[in-house]
């Protein structure tokens, strides 16, 4: 699987209801789903990274900018 591939891959796994959009519920959500234990506090700082326009939530842009940038 190419990066590319896994980087829609995710981002759509994240993006529970198809909109294009990941809210920190859903990235709760999901989380939560693999098992990951992730607290509230360490979501913030995901989103407060990756959330480059500052509206709640992470484009497929800033998401692919976010994965990039964690290289």
């Amino acid at each position: 699987m190419s990066t590319n591939e896994e980087l829609t891959r995710t981002f759509n796994e994240l993006d529970m209801n198809d909109d294009g959009q990941i809210t920190m519920q859903e990235f709760a959500s999901a989380m939560s789903a693999r098992g990951e234990a992730v607290s509230d506090s360490e979501i913030a700082s995901i989103f407060a990274d990756a959330d480059s326009d500052q509206d709640g939530r992470i484009s497929f842009p800033e998401f692919a900018a976010a994965w990039n940038r964690a290289g």
